[in-house]
């Protein structure tokens, strides 16, 4: 049966790596749920002009009134 398989393969695993199995498999829904709260937001800044915002950032770094950072 294949869930013998599955199971008889997790027991061959090194302790390390079954821990690291573990950890995906108890995070996947929490990882669900993010990814669709991420494709939400990132989906709601339509009117946002990436390429302006780029422009206006270079324009501000070469302007001559421009300060340097004070460390």
């Amino acid at each position: 049966m294949a869930i013998e398989k599955i199971y008889n393969a997790i027991k061959r695993l090194p302790p390390a790596e079954r821990e690291k199995l573990r950890h995906l498999l108890d995070n996947e829904d929490s990882n669900n749920e993010n990814t669709k709260a991420f494709e939400r937001a990132a989906g709601s800044w339509t009117d946002f002009d990436a390429d302006g915002f780029i422009e206006e950032i270079y324009h501000r770094r070469n302007s001559v009134g421009r300060k340097g950072s004070e460390w």
